[in-house]
């Protein structure tokens, strides 16, 4: 089995944030659903017309997930969708809203006698201005995702051309009803945040609002039933449709059939087992991403920015038992330099999971985008 599905929220969806809530507490949400949260939903749909079984549930864990990524339809009911990735960490905009330049971080060489306080073997990022960064919009759009990684130059005088903004947030005031009296409990309040899949920006000079959507691909050896047209997904089970769509993701450039400098953007958060950095990176000299034992990269720099928190719930566990440890999470847009000593056919790498838990690749984290790079 492999498809391509198009999730389209019918209202605001609920995905929190591992903050603990309680009475008179915001229950917050994350600025775009988390891999873990999606793929969830999805085994759900897949496995809906069964007894969710010890087998059935183990074949729904094999079940893996490229995604979720952003999809946008600029033109309301017209059925053509573009796919948005996060904006990159090493890309900074500079200047006024009608005028943007754009500078690219990439490793500079330590001078002789200089010295940093970075981890052995990691080069300082270079490329950026004294004067302060405007900020940018959340996401860009795939073709200016590819071309920034190719190398090709941006021709923008708006950040909004760059691509869409992030996901606005509804807010809902909740009570708790006493059973007995059918009266609010005193104190008994709380606020919930949902994401509104609408975006503005994009292409259209006035700013409007787009209709925003999540794509992911899933593949199994195992064929599953479709999942119902109208489904749960997030907290609260809140609506969306669900259908399959022939949106295709992004294939990588010929130019990356020959490449010594990788560079590496996350467009998932990832897991990492060394906090900011895989763990088979342990050794110095580098290592090896999993599944491809004959490629050999060394790190040599990377633009990593504040880690997002992740938790959950495990629903094949008891309940006391079914929280999940809060881990940390290297966020969507962290870009690593690697370099390696012989040519390497980079395109193999190509919306492939770096993690290092194997039903961490299975569930979307850690997935790249790849590209070259030169030194500063």
């Amino acid at each position: 089995m492999n498809r391509t599905l198009l999730i389209e929220p019918r209202e605001p969806l609920i995905f929190r944030d591992a903050k603990p809530a309680g009475a008179g507490l915001s229950m917050r949400s994350v600025d775009w659903p988390l891999p873990s949260a999606v793929i969830g939903a999805i085994r759900s749909g897949l496995g809906s017309s069964t007894k969710f079984d010890s087998k059935t549930v183990s074949d729904l864990l094999l079940v893996e997930q490229v995604g979720p990524f952003l999809a946008v339809e600029e033109t309301a009911g017209s059925g053509v969708w573009k796919l948005a990735f996060p904006a990159p960490a090493d890309a900074l905009l500079f200047g006024k809203d009608d005028g943007i330049e754009i500078a690219g971080l990439r490793p500079t060489p330590v001078a002789s006698g200089a010295g940093t306080n970075l981890p052995t073997g990691i080069a300082p990022l270079g490329g950026a201005r004294p004067e302060k960064p405007v900020p940018g919009p959340t996401f860009w759009t795939a073709e200016n995702t590819l071309n920034w990684l190719s190398g090709v130059p941006l021709k923008t005088v708006r950040s909004a051309e760059l691509g869409p903004a992030g996901l606005k947030r509804e807010s809902r005031v909740h009570v708790k009803i006493s059973a007995d009296t059918g009266t609010a409990d005193e104190g008994m309040l709380f606020t919930t945040e949902g994401l509104e899949f609408a975006v503005s920006g994009g292409n259209d000079a006035d700013g409007r609002r787009f209709a925003a959507a999540i794509c992911s691909q899933v593949r199994s050896e195992a064929e599953w039933p479709g999942i119902e047209e109208l489904a749960p997904i997030g907290g609260e089970k809140r609506l969306a449709l669900w259908s399959n769509t022939q949106l295709a993701l992004p294939q990588p450039p010929e130019a990356l059939k020959k490449v010594r400098r990788l560079r590496l953007q996350l467009v998932t958060p990832a897991a990492f087992d060394l906090g900011w950095k895989p763990g088979w990176l342990a050794e110095q000299n580098g290592g090896s991403p999993p599944g491809f034992p004959n490629v050999r990269l060394r790190l040599v720099g990377a633009a990593v920015p504040r880690p997002i928190f992740h938790s959950g719930w495990d629903l094949t566990r008891r309940a006391k038992d079914a929280q999940k440890a809060t881990r940390l999470l290297a966020p969507a847009g962290s870009v690593y330099f690697f370099e390696t000593d012989a040519d390497l056919d980079a395109r193999s790498l190509w919306m492939r999971s770096i993690c290092d838990g194997e039903q961490d690749r299975r569930d979307g984290f850690g997935i790249v985008l790849c590209g070259g790079w030169e030194w500063q």
